[in-house]
């Protein structure tokens, strides 16, 4: 901060109005009774009456197999493969290695889950290494066909300590369940070892997880994701879902087959082909890990449904008209929303769900404008696929609301303008900013002046379309491109600077997706094996939705370019609350000044700052609540002024 360097924002509540207006060396000096001196004017006008309702759904979240948002991310499992898609000790691709290899084989004709199965003998066994384990408990299982009675054990262990178990196998009986659990110590070396004592076995669909978990989800993930408080979750795709079929996620789960999905492998990369892609070298299965590429199809339907409910959001469900079949788009609403009498709805039921999810919100595709997308046609054959897949699917429910797929950066949009108006409530909109590592302005200005575009784009066509004059914007994936600064402040104030943009636009603007919400590019949360923490846009997006009121005011500001604040501003059903969003990536404090206001009750203040970590890894997510003259919005911060009347 600049010694004697501020801004004075000073606020001013009169009975028809409410005005900010500056406070510098043409204001009133009565205004100004603080020992610093100010030389930089800044103005901000709020219209007194509310202007738009804003959608709770603009603090939505997108999920997606990619990388460790789903798998290491919300899910628990700690054994990679433990479906056996590879062979046992498969350089580069199998996690699994034998003990004794010639009592070890992979077994592709008697498995449980479909892939391979590790058939074992006495003195043989398989394990896995490098695992990292918390102090707590850890429960797992396994399913073991024995050929004659056996014996085997589990166990756990690192350098410093070890907990295993002995388990006897009855023979004769096909694949059998067989649980069993350890005390775990912290380690990031621990090792999974299964040993056959005595006769022999193929053993399936193994799985170790914290005994906390909540129906296989990681509770540290969980917690966080409930303080994030995202409206909304999007799922399962993003690219993935154009090779995704959603049946092979329903039913039981250690039954359900592990698959290669085409698109993702880590990293984002087509391949007509599995064995075009095994012979690709642009990519490195060994160091992306097991989760390149292969879907377990642990994480599906319902835990993507309980997954919402345990939030407490908004299930936004994607079908695949990419590579996936109209009838299979129409069937997954059977299952989600259908009567337990119809064939879907049967099959919900005897999943453990007898009534319907009743998902209201459904997104057509995903992207399918660009040719990285699995099922690409030029935009006059999609819209035929579009409406077909629009008017099946309505077919089982009339009710839902379908997100089309949009690009209004091209001619994309006005064809579907054209020819879907009638099978389109939302147009998605997708982009990620361009980053500016050198200067924040410019970092601010370009995520922001993108939305800005795309929201006049989207009023020109629904004026030049009149059956699209209610089709509302879905910002289904936003984010910077690839983050380098994700857990950095740069990153929040930009993603701050369009939620302006949507509370500013929020007739046109109902829901929006944070991409992505774990790990992946550049996620809300990053997790580690055992922990989650919130980042900068994490943090925003939180303050946001905790303090921002329901309707939006009118928010100009006048100030010198240098200063680049960028504000909205919202107002509660009863008038009686409002919230001032300001960026401020300047080098000036920004004042606050509310000597005018004479029925203030209170003032909250929440801010992220610069470099919010500490030296000793403390955040400096500051939140505190003052009834003073001066408030203030630090330079290179993002604050939420909460102004109670």
């Amino acid at each position: 901060m600049k010694a004697n360097k501020f801004i004075c924002l000073l606020a001013a509540v009169l009975a028809s109005s409410v005005l900010l207006a500056g406070c510098g060396a043409g204001g009133d000096s009565s205004l100004a009774k603080t020992e610093e001196t100010y030389d930089r004017t800044l103005r901000v006008n709020l219209g007194v009456e509310k202007k738009d309702k804003i959608s709770p759904y603009i603090y939505g979240q997108f999920i997606e197999h990619i990388e460790s948002c789903i798998y290491n991310g919300i899910w628990s499992e700690i054994l990679l493969d433990r479906k056996f898609y590879y062979e046992i000790g498969e350089v580069g691709l199998s996690p699994w290695r034998a003990v004794a290899e010639d009592f070890v084989k992979s077994n592709s004709e008697t498995t449980y889950s479909g892939g391979h199965s590790a058939e074992i003998s006495a003195g043989g066994g398989i394990f896995q290494e490098e695992l990292s384990l918390e102090k707590k408990e850890y429960s797992g299982y396994l399913y073991a066909n024995a050929s004659q009675d056996s014996k085997i054990k589990v166990e756990l262990s690192s350098s410093a300590w070890s907990d295993s178990v002995e388990i006897d196998l009855s023979a004769g009986e096909g694949f059998q369940k067989y649980s069993f659990s350890f005390q775990g110590e912290a380690a990031d070396n621990a090792k999974f070892t299964l040993s056959v004592l005595s006769g022999n076995a193929l053993f399936d669909s193994l799985s170790l997880m914290p005994a906390d978990n909540y129906q296989g989800m990681r509770r540290d993930t969980l917690e966080l994701l409930k303080k994030l408080n995202g409206t909304m979750y999007r799922w399962p795709g993003g690219n993935f879902l154009s090779g995704y079929d959603w049946k092979d996620g329903i039913g039981d789960r250690d039954k359900r087959p592990s698959r290669r999905n085409l698109h993702y492998m880590g990293l984002e990369s087509s391949f007509s082909s599995e064995a075009e892609m095994l012979a690709s070298d642009m990519v490195n299965l060994e160091a992306l890990g097991f989760y390149g590429g292969i879907e377990p199809n642990d994480f599906g339907t319902d835990e993507f449904l309980a997954f919402c409910e345990y939030l407490g959001a908004e299930p936004l469900m994607m079908v695949n008209d990419g590579l996936g079949k109209v009838e299979d788009a129409a069937d997954l609403v059977e299952y989600c929303n259908g009567a337990e009498t119809t064939e879907y709805g049967r099959q919900r039921a005897e999943n453990g769900h007898k009534e319907p999810y009743e998902i209201e919100y459904w997104g057509i595709g995903n992207e399918m404008f660009g040719d990285w997308q699995l099922g690409h046609v030029p935009v006059s054959e999609y819209v035929q696929r579009h409406n077909l897949f629009a008017e099946t699917m309505k077919e089982k429910d009339s009710s839902l609301r379908l997100i089309a797929v949009g690009n209004n950066a091209s001619e994309w949009n006005d064809a579907m303008f054209e020819n879907c108006a009638e099978n389109m409530d939302y147009t998605a909109e997708h982009f990620y900013g361009e980053r500016d590592e050198a200067d924040v302005f410019k970092h601010i200005s370009n995520i922001a002046n993108n939305v800005d575009d795309r929201i006049s784009r989207h009023r020109t066509l629904i004026k030049k379309y009149p059956a699209c004059a209610s089709v509302k914007i879905a910002f289904t994936e936003y984010a910077y491109d690839k983050a380098v600064t994700a857990s950095r402040l740069k990153d929040g104030m930009g993603i701050a600077a369009v939620l302006n943009r949507f509370i500013e636009n929020a007739d046109i603007v109902e829901m929006a997706c944070y991409s992505s919400t774990l790990n992946a590019t550049q996620g809300c949360l990053t997790t580690t094996d055992t922990a989650a923490t919130l980042q900068g846009a994490g943090y925003v997006l939180q303050m946001y939705r905790q303090y921002m009121q329901e309707y939006s005011l009118n928010a100009a500001v006048q100030a010198d370019k240098e200063i680049g604040l960028d504000v909205s501003a919202s107002v509660s059903t009863d008038g009686k609350t409002i919230t001032l969003a300001v960026v401020n990536p300047s080098e000036y404090d920004v004042r606050l000044d509310c000597s005018r206001l004479t029925n203030v009750k209170s003032i909250i203040r929440s801010t992220l700052t610069a470099d919010y970590y500490d030296s000793d890894g403390n955040e400096l997510y500051t939140e505190y609540k003052e009834n003073l003259a001066y408030p203030v919005a630090p330079m290179m911060s993002v604050s939420l002024f909460v102004i109670e009347l």
